[in-house]
């Protein structure tokens, strides 16, 4: 059951969301500053925090659960947002301490954020994923198997197929 309320309450802030950043968000210009981006994306995380924690109340989830469908609800805000691993940051810490600010973060949505945090300071780390290219990234080389003895190949009894 609170599986499952979770999940109606980040699916409904999802379309919420959704539609508010489609009605409401002017589209980004290309020339627009990554600070520009940052506050707007910052005030987009502030709502979907705020919705996020309302419909958690209102729906009696567990800590643990509001935690989950408020971080939700920030990824989707992000994702939606199209923009660097860098502004993203920047955008949290900014919502964050704004809520702080003025009194409403709740320990679920402080929680939320700092996991969230984490996850784009991963994707913002060089290291913190494995390269797209693909490729070999160690152990044996492909080919065939070195000899299992008698002197290698080939040799002077050596007769192909005809």
């Amino acid at each position: 059951m609170l599986k499952s309320g979770l999940f109606a309450v980040a699916f409904r802030t999802a379309l919420v969301l959704g539609a508010a950043v489609a009605v409401v968000a002017p589209p980004v210009v290309a020339s627009a500053s990554v600070q520009d981006g940052a506050a707007q994306l910052s005030a987009e995380i502030q709502q979907a925090i705020l919705t996020a924690q309302a419909e958690a109340a209102a729906a009696g989830l567990s800590q643990e659960d509001a935690e989950a469908a408020i971080e939700a609800a920030i990824q989707s805000v992000i994702a939606m947002s199209g923009l660097s691993p860098a502004a993203a940051s920047q955008a949290l810490a900014s919502a964050r301490a704004s809520l702080a600010a003025s009194g409403q973060l709740s320990a679920a949505a402080s929680t939320a954020v700092t996991s969230v945090q984490s996850a784009v300071a991963a994707a913002n780390t060089p290291g913190g994923a494995p390269a797209a290219g693909g490729g070999q990234t160690g152990g044996a080389p492909m080919g065939a198997p070195g000899s299992a003895g008698g002197g290698g190949g080939g040799g002077s009894d050596y007769r192909p197929g005809t």
